[in-house]
């Protein structure tokens, strides 16, 4: 953002400078100056053209390049699993989502100026489960997008509620000095404010789930941040869940959205029933599974496609150390539903480790019941 002002200033002084000639060669006209004029007319018939970079009035999120229409960018870039957008505010968070992914794969530069019509300057994003401000934030995407090429693939998911987002999509990240590929998925929420002329914007954002990374991301932190961010898993490592047989209370969502339908009700009471049974034991767990997934449900684990059997096994050796405490998000479109819940794992020295977690789930009725038929977790 500080980039895009410096240009604009630029523009600005030079804007200056030729007007003075222009001023100074009236006193003898020449062709030359007549030329000069002219361009000087045009040139200032075009100030208050909010929508032209040359533009001293330029306001980059009315730049056409950025508003390309919703219909036209989901024949490119389709939604493999579509719900509706079916608000104002939501269709404007669509639009905005799909424009970014029209603008990725061109360089830092290209990101830095879609990141000024993504997001404004106290805008927070969490990397890996690192909180970074935007200036940090756009620092650590200047050495990534430096050592690799990241393109975007497959659209799985935009689950669009209330004021949140929540999308799933497949990237390929190239070594930009090996030409390795390597293929992955990311999955993100963010939370919105609408800004008026300036459009939706991301207030928060959280995007991927804790990995490897997480150490190095904190090093983008102020002192002060880090510490900040010591404390905030401190807290979740020390969580006790409410001894109650009221799942709502027990598991409390800490950013709630609108569930208006039965069908969505029903997908959050399976979703707590989930956590409870996790909570409880592999025994517990593994009975409730065979009500909780489809027959033949499809799985994806980590980018990894799985049977509900291999799913058991990996998930035999975590429970019991591990239990979920704190829930972000739960929200339900139609028959998806995208969850993003912190888990707290007891190592064999006692320490503990907070991670969290994202997962995009699909249910089907069946019966009185409403069972998953597709999921995808990291």
């Amino acid at each position: 953002m500080k980039k895009r002002a410096a240009v604009l200033s630029t523009i600005l002084a030079v804007s200056m400078a030729a007007t003075g000639c222009g001023n100074l060669a009236a006193t003898a006209p020449t062709q030359e100056a007549a030329a000069v004029a002219e361009t000087a007319a045009t040139k200032t018939n075009a100030v208050s053209d909010k929508t032209d970079p040359n533009s001293p009035d330029y306001v980059i999120e009315l730049d056409p390049q950025y508003n390309v229409p919703t219909d036209e960018l989901l024949k490119t870039f389709p939604i493999e699993y579509q719900t509706p957008a079916e608000t104002e505010l939501s269709k404007k968070i669509q639009n905005r989502m799909l424009n970014g992914f029209n603008r990725w794969n061109m360089g830092y530069d290209a990101w830095e100026h879609w990141g000024e019509v993504l997001y404004h300057d106290d805008s927070i994003y969490n990397v890996n489960g690192v909180k970074l401000t935007l200036d940090e934030y756009q620092t650590a995407m200047d050495m990534s997008l430096k050592k690799l090429d990241i393109q975007m693939g497959t659209f799985k998911n935009m689950v669009l509620v209330d004021d949140w987002m929540a999308i799933q999509y497949d990237i390929v990240n190239i070594d930009r000095a090996t030409g390795e590929k390597h293929p992955g998925t990311t999955m993100e929420f963010a939370k919105f404010g609408d800004y008026g002329e300036l459009g939706a914007k991301v207030d928060e954002g959280w995007g991927g789930v804790k990995n490897e990374s997480y150490d190095g991301t904190m090093h983008f932190q102020t002192e002060e941040e880090q510490k900040a961010q010591k404390e905030f898993m401190d807290e979740l490592c020390n969580t006790k869940l409410k001894d109650t047989d009221n799942l709502e209370e027990k598991y409390p969502v800490v950013y709630p959205t609108t569930i208006d339908t039965e069908l969505g009700k029903q997908m959050k009471a399976a979703i707590l029933n989930d956590f409870e049974n996790y909570n409880s034991g592999y025994a517990a767990w593994d009975k409730w599974t065979d009500e909780f997934y489809a027959e033949n449900a499809s799985l994806n684990y980590k980018g990894d496609d799985v049977s509900l059997d291999e799913y058991k096994d990996i998930v035999k050796d975590e429970i019991g150390n591990t239990s979920r405490v704190r829930i972000n998000n739960i929200l339900v479109s139609e028959d998806w539903a995208a969850i993003h819940f912190w888990t707290v794992t007891t190592n064999e020295d006692g320490t503990k480790e907070a991670d969290n977690h994202m997962q995009f789930l699909h249910f089907v009725q069946n019966g009185d019941k409403v069972q998953v038929d597709n999921c995808f977790m990291k």
